[in-house]
């Protein structure tokens, strides 16, 4: 495909959602909130990420290990149902290297590369609380670390990248 926009390389746990945010939303439901991808994410981490891409018009492509769980409809089904304005208009895969080899499972940072290298962009930007595999491929000015205590807040570095 083709893209000839911005794009947010977006991880899930961590980012938009936090131990924090769990324990919140276990409270309101009055249900435990269990491991897996039925987790809502945090309000306030969802409205950092809709300030970026109202600013941005960027798209998301997602990183998270829930893109092997879910087809792309179920994430952009999710994504819509927990209030993000943006666009999913994919996710990392198993692809290949050039040579043909197929990338290291767990390996984020050949998966974006491989994304990358595949598609047209103007820009990109990587959020993720664990980018040890990421910043050996990805510049790492184009990658916000994300405290996974706190989540996305780091609004005005993500507009610096991205505008």
């Amino acid at each position: 495909m083709v893209f000839k926009t911005k794009i947010i390389f977006l991880d899930i746990d961590g980012v938009l959602r936090t131990h924090k945010s769990d324990l919140e939303w276990s409270e309101k439901l009055n249900t435990p909130i269990y491991r897996g991808v039925n987790r809502l994410f945090d309000k306030e981490l969802v409205d950092n990420l809709n300030e970026v891409i109202f600013l941005t018009k960027a798209k998301i492509v997602v990183t998270s290990n829930w893109r092997i769980h879910l087809s792309l409809d179920e994430l952009q089904k999710i994504f819509k149902d927990r209030g993000v304005i943006g666009e999913v208009i994919g996710k990392t895969g198993l692809g290949h290297l050039k040579s043909g080899s197929p990338i290291p499972i767990g390996n984020r940072g050949l998966e974006i590369q491989d994304w990358l290298n595949s598609n047209s962009f103007t820009k990109y930007l990587v959020i993720d609380d664990q980018i040890t595999d990421i910043i050996n491929i990805i510049p790492g000015w184009k990658v916000i670390k994300v405290n996974p205590q706190i989540g996305f807040v780091d609004v005005e570095r993500a507009l610096d990248i991205l505008l």
